[in-house]
Order: structure tokens, then C-alpha cells, then sequence
């Protein structure tokens, strides 16, 4: 059912995907890797982690709305040994798997953090914009899916994730991404749907899947782990002489 819905709608929710001992693990780590750019006012790099810090606008580039403030951590592998050892989690790879995608290799990791109060929302976009050539080539020859798995409670009160179902079917679109906008009008929004996330749940989704999520005024926060695979060739173990000689 999880292929299917992928396939037709372009995404499927996996209620309770890791367990809530899972979560409280990969919440200390966003909390200790928030810790070390508590002293930010502008995006850095520490530690092999990008930190992209909260603008007024939202806007990449310009300076933090107060120090420490962050909208997202890219790579945070990198400098968490939580987050490095998700990306390789065999549920992890057997569920990006489930979809159709074959021998699946990790190439980008984030920590979104939509900041209570002054959290300012995602864009419609879709994730193969922001990859290399190479990659979306290997999208096109063997598949891939992204995934986010939420921390804390996500929904339409603190900016929860929202999708266009269906928009994957219409391949990759070439605009030009505002994050100060709601890029309106780029895809069809008929089939918008917000997907009211629980600590631990999951949703799967396409590359080239419009979504996006509004803005947080709440006192709440709202934390996503996300994590992006692409497909390649089948690997098949080679055989043993011994194996061969049976034939």
C-alpha cells in the first residue's frame, strides 16, 4: 500500500516509523548540535554542519532575527553521531526501498527547525532542484525518495508539513525559488493537503513532489529530520566458485 500510494500520489504516511525512545535520541542531538550556533548571526559552517540561520524574511543570506536563531542544519551527520547512524538505519533504507528505489545511497541530511514564534514557512519547491546534475540524472534512471520523520507534533498550528499531491507526475520545474514567497501559481495547489504529523511518524515523498509548510507564530517548536536518497544499479552478490560448480 505504501508503493502504490507513493506512486499515485506521490508520498505515503508511516505513522509511528521510529520508536519515541528513537525520537527523544534524535532530539537531544538537534538540541546539542542548536547549541553550538546559539552565537549566530549569519549561516556557518561548524564542525562539517551548514547552519542556515532564521531571517526575518526567510531569506538565505541575510542576518538572523536574534542570535542562535536557526531555520534549518544541513548535513548534520556530519557532527551527529544520531543523525549519521539514521541515514544508514535499516529500517531507514528498507522503507526507501519499499518504494521502488534500488540500491539506495544517502546524499543529503537536514535538521529543520522552525523556530516558535519567528519560524517563517517553507515555499512550494521540489527537493531535485537542489541537487547536482549527476543526481537527477540517477533519479531518472533509478528512482529516489526523501524522507522526513517529525520530533515534535506538526500540523497546521506550528507550520506542519504540506504537500501537492500529485505534482510529481509533471517531472522537474524550473523557477525561480523565493523563500520570502509562497511561489503561488508554479504548481497546482488543487490537491494541497497537510499532513498532521505525531513525534515519530514518517512521510515518504518524491524528489520532484511539490511541498512546503507555513510559518510557526506558536510558543511550540517544530523539528523535522529529513534525509534524501537516490537509486542506482542493482547490486547482485557475486557467486562463490563452489555455488558456480552446482549449477
Amino acid at each position: 500500500m505504501i508503493r502504490e500510494h507513493f506512486a499515485r500520489e506521490g508520498w505515503a504516511l508511516i505513522e509511528r516509523f521510529l520508536t519515541l525512545r528513537d525520537v527523544e535520541s534524535l532530539r537531544a542531538a538537534s538540541d546539542e548540535l542548536a547549541s553550538k550556533g546559539a552565537h549566530l548571526v549569519a549561516d556557518a559552517e561548524i564542525d562539517g554542519a551548514r547552519y542556515h540561520v532564521q531571517s526575518a524574511s526567510g531569506r538565505r543570506g541575510e542576518d538572523a532575527i536574534h542570535p542562535g536563531a536557526l531555520r534549518k542544519i544541513t548535513f548534520a551527520s556530519s557532527a551527529s553521531v544520531e543523525v549519521a547512524l539514521l541515514r544508514n538505519d535499516r529500517r531507514v533504507l528498507k522503507l526507501i526501498e519499499t518504494v521502488g528505489v534500488s540500491s539506495p545511497r544517502w546524499i543529503v541530511d537536514q535538521i529543520n527547525l522552525k523556530a516558535p514564534r519567528v519560524g517563517t514557512g517553507f515555499p512550494w519547491h521540489q527537493d531535485s532542484a537542489f541537487v547536482a546534475w549527476q543526481q537527477r540524472d540517477a533519479i531518472a534512471k533509478y528512482g529516489a525518495a526523501n524522507l522526513v520523520i517529525a520530533l515534535d507534533r506538526a500540523d497546521e498550528v506550528n507550520g506542519g508539513f504540506e504537500v501537492l499531491s500529485g505534482t510529481h507526475a509533471g517531472g522537474a520545474v524550473n523557477f525561480d525559488y523565493d523563500t520570502s514567497h509562497a511561489n503561488a501559481g508554479v504548481f497546482d495547489e488543487s490537491r494541497r493537503t497537510l499532513i498532521p504529523l505525531d513525534p515519530g511518524d514518517a512521510v515518504i515523498f518524491h524528489p520532484h513532489l511539490a511541498h512546503g509548510s507555513g510559518p510557526n507564530p506558536s510558543p511550540l517548536q517544530r523539528r523535522l529530520v529529513a534525509l534524501w536518497f537516490i537509486g542506482g544499479p542493482t547490486i547482485n552478490p557475486r557467486r562463490r566458485p563452489q555455488d558456480r560448480a552446482a549449477d
